[in-house]
């Protein structure tokens, strides 16, 4: 698979869970793939937005997808 198949299933997957840990995108993509790296390039290219929330004593990531094909954005 090629990095544009792993956003993309990154930003399918994130329109059913919103706040997935570094573990859960690991396990849709490869286990070699840099997760913060590949969040980083996703917002640089406006894939995605990333919020970050204090609750409680922890900070949540919330993935928030801008489009929802990366063939829209050509």
């Amino acid at each position: 698979m090629t990095l544009v198949h792993y956003k993309q299933k990154v930003l399918d997957m994130i329109q059913i869970d919103s706040d997935p840990n570094d573990r859960h995108i690991r396990e849709w993509t490869s286990k070699d793939i840099q997760v913060k790296r590949l969040l980083r390039d996703m917002v640089r290219e406006q894939l995605i937005r990333v919020e970050y929330i204090k609750q409680g004593g922890t900070t949540k990531r919330y993935l928030t997808p801008i489009i929802k094909h990366i063939q829209d954005e050509i």
